[in-house]
């Protein structure tokens, strides 16, 4: 008996152990974005962060979803139909920074749950860094297989086409990492570009490659400057 506690405490201190090493992994990466995001952008807006996985099980999922949302200190969901789905979903803010949680019933003993972090300014990034680790913590506790990924949004004063600015963008890029261009998607306006990162651990399969970065620019017409956006490993938001 004594051997089988041992065994368990050794089981839990070597797992909190890798769950720490990979949230330490994760806050890197995602400083990683917040540093291109210094350099290539010249006024940062938005910062938004996408924890999001599958959960299962034979309880009840309005239960597990309340149970998740009130330990990541959020207010109590509220059950909306959306798409022909029962969906809970909360909307809070934790250290200034927005959080909207959102747990969907998939089946009867499976849901989808996403859980969003947005920051406005850089001023709030740092609170952004903790809660990415904290609430991905609190989602792999629930059971949930969850992953992130993280864009950064703002604007550049070129005036130029949005080639141009991806041709300036990609310049600089390549002084900073070892990034190869994988994907490229262009029409009138808009020009995005896909790239594996071999410093960077987090990634998506596209096809039969891997990518770890999207870079995309954008003509807005009505500001009169290019939008960019950054995306680990791809970009989950308008661009």
């Amino acid at each position: 008996m004594a051997g089988m506690v041992l065994l368990g405490i050794m089981y839990f201190q070597f797992w909190n152990s890798l769950t720490k090493v990979q949230a330490e992994a994760d806050q890197n990466e995602l400083r990683t974005l917040f540093n291109l995001g210094r350099q290539m952008v010249k006024e940062p807006q938005r910062v938004v962060i996408k924890w999001q996985g599958t959960w299962e099980g034979s309880g009840d999922a309005e239960a597990a979803a309340q149970h998740l949302s009130r330990s990541l200190q959020l207010p109590s969901v509220k059950e909306v139909e959306e798409n022909g789905h029962t969906t809970y979903r909360a909307i809070g803010e934790k250290d200034a920074v927005n959080v909207r949680f959102n747990w969907q019933e998939i089946s009867g003993d499976q849901s989808y749950v996403i859980i969003q972090l947005e920051a406005q300014t850089p001023q709030q990034w740092d609170s952004l860094a903790d809660l990415q680790a904290k609430f991905g913590e609190k989602m792999r506790d629930a059971g949930i297989d969850a992953k992130w990924n993280a864009a950064l949004q703002g604007h550049v004063d070129d005036r130029t086409e949005a080639a141009d600015t991806m041709n300036r963008i990609e310049g600089r890029l390549k002084g900073i990492l070892d990034a190869v261009p994988k994907e490229t998607y262009q029409d009138e306006t808009t020009v995005s570009n896909a790239y594996q990162v071999p410093s960077l651990k987090t990634r998506v399969r596209s096809g039969d490659t891997w990518l770890n970065m999207q870079v995309a620019v954008h003509e807005d017409d009505v500001r009169g400057t290019n939008r960019v956006t950054i995306g680990l490993p791809v970009i989950t938001i308008e661009y």
